[in-house]
């Protein structure tokens, strides 16, 4: 099943807050969104979904995530290519940060972490947020099928 239809409106509709969108190489361009709604169809399992509402509130997520990562591989948005994107090396997962006397720590589950897909996810605020949903669906979604063994005798579960 494929995502929504999302529009490069759409989008920058949802993130106007979190991106400044332009023509430049300093904004965000429309054809950067393109790219990150392809890309987001690859990470993206429409059957979770209950509506097409809920559907494209978490493709827009994975979306979202898909750009921001593109960005930060990019060395971010400078109007000057300093050849960042050859030095990032990215952030991994982190699970604990502190700044003199103050520290936070969160911790992600191993299924998670070694995971090479639901890692990825891990990295940005996006990707976090599209994992929230998208675990919360994971859990007992199962379908039930009709089938038969080796021996033709029918099995019905």
């Amino acid at each position: 099943m494929t995502p929504p239809p999302v529009t490069i409106e759409e989008f920058k509709t949802r993130f106007d807050r979190h991106f400044t969108f332009g023509e430049t190489k300093d904004k965000v361009r429309d054809q950067d969104i393109t790219l990150a709604l392809n890309e987001a169809t690859l990470i993206y399992n429409a059957d979770l979904w209950e509506d097409v509402t809920e559907g494209k509130i978490a493709f827009l997520l994975a979306a979202a995530h898909c750009l921001d990562l593109n960005v930060q591989a990019a060395g971010g948005l400078s109007a000057i290519n300093y050849g960042r994107g050859i030095q990032n090396k990215g952030g991994g997962v982190i699970q604990s940060k502190s700044v003199g006397s103050v520290s936070v720590n969160f911790a992600i589950p191993n299924f998670v972490t070694e995971s090479p897909i639901l890692s990825q996810l891990a990295e940005t605020g996006f990707g976090k947020q599209y994992l929230q949903m998208f675990l919360a669906r994971r859990v007992g979604h199962a379908e039930c099928v009709k089938g038969s063994n080796d021996t033709g005798v029918g099995i019905e579960v």
